[in-house]
């Protein structure tokens, strides 16, 4: 029942905040944001190393136990001043055109922060046998971020071009010049420019080199009863990334290819034990993953110290479906416990509102 009311809830934002056909929505990008914060400390995400590009205000992210595990994730910046004629693409991402000259803001990050929700009904290794309800909270930030100016340019030069009608193929320019009636070309260049508009978008220009900070509270139930007492978990973690793209110079892509490499260190305090003392966990890990198109292909590795010495080793794959839906999934060895090969599939949902100008 929570589910239902939480999609009708969502609908009915989305009918609120309508959006004008002559601006860029960023929801016109790509969902690339996978998991969340909240999902990362109780262990309920297919990948534990991620910095998503957050264009969508709100995310939803199920995994495939059916109801068992399901994050809400909202980006506070989309529901500020949304009417405001500032929100610009590229104030966004913070690089901004001043005069002739491109400025890069490499701490303008805050506008990617993110609040996260999770909830998880699972078994958890030190806790005693059975299931156990979890709630955990997040929060994620970006701290820095660098852009390859040249092609922040080169894309504002296309979609510049594309806005202002001079980026049509030979193909519909013959077709224009062939009819007469101007509803009929008005419907061709509509047709033309959504359809454009949503190739160019699909996926936005990568920072060259970035680093997300997050937080994570997470508390349990001993015996899933209100007056059982509760246990704990916290974390806090870097995350830096790398990113080479890989068809650079492509005008006529449909899609960003990206080569990436990230980084991880995170910091754990976890309560969720029955033994007297917590343990604690540093955890060190690296991500190798390439994205083509609709697709995203991944390797995780963790390294775990501290009062137990484990690992994680965990296969990553992603199929964006269109620009509100990707399907992600994990495979692989988790974390040291009596059955730590898992398998892992999830759906990821975002949703906008309000609008930002080029």
């Amino acid at each position: 029942m929570r589910y239902v009311f939480l999609i009708f809830a969502c609908l009915a934002v989305l009918w609120c905040f309508g959006q004008e056909a002559n601006t860029i929505d960023l929801s016109e990008f790509q969902l690339e944001n996978n998991t969340s914060p909240a999902f990362v400390l109780i262990g309920e995400a297919p990948s534990e190393i991620y910095v998503p590009e957050n264009l969508k205000a709100l995310t939803i992210h199920a995994l495939s136990n059916l109801g068992g595990s399901l994050s809400v994730e909202v980006s506070p910046y989309y529901f500020i001043n949304t009417k405001s004629e500032d929100r610009t693409y590229f104030r966004f991402i913070g690089v901004e055109k001043d005069g002739e000259q491109y400025k890069q803001k490499p701490f303008s990050g805050l506008n990617t922060t993110t609040l996260s929700f999770g909830y998880a009904n699972k078994e958890f290794e030190n806790v005693a046998e059975g299931e156990r309800k979890t709630f955990s909270i997040g929060i994620r930030t970006r701290l820095l971020r660098f852009y390859n100016k040249e092609e922040v340019i080169r894309y504002y030069d296309e979609v510049s071009a594309i806005l202002a009608g001079v980026d049509y193929p030979v193909e519909v320019l013959l077709r224009l010049q062939q009819t007469g009636d101007e509803e009929e070309k008005a419907g061709m260049i509509r047709e033309f420019w959504d359809v454009e508009k949503l190739k160019k978008y699909s996926k936005p220009v990568k920072p060259v080199f970035q680093v997300d900070g997050a937080l994570g509270y997470g508390t349990l139930f001993k015996e899933n009863r209100i007056d059982s007492g509760t246990l704990n978990r916290f974390g806090a973690w870097l995350t830096s990334a790398f990113s080479l793209i890989l068809n650079k110079g492509a005008t006529r892509s449909t899609t960003n290819n990206y080569f990436n490499v990230l980084v991880i260190a995170r910091y754990v305090e976890d309560g969720y034990t029955l033994a007297a003392d917590k343990l604690y966990y540093r955890d060190i890990g690296g991500k190798v993953a390439l994205e083509f198109g609709n697709f995203s292909f991944g390797y995780e590795y963790i390294k775990r110290n501290g009062t137990v010495s484990s690992e994680r080793s965990v296969g990553n794959i992603s199929y964006a479906i269109n620009k509100d839906i990707t399907l992600t999934g994990g495979f692989g060895k988790d974390f040291a416990g009596t059955d730590n090969l898992f398998t892992v599939f999830g759906i990821n949902w975002g949703i906008n509102m309000g609008k930002s100008t080029f």
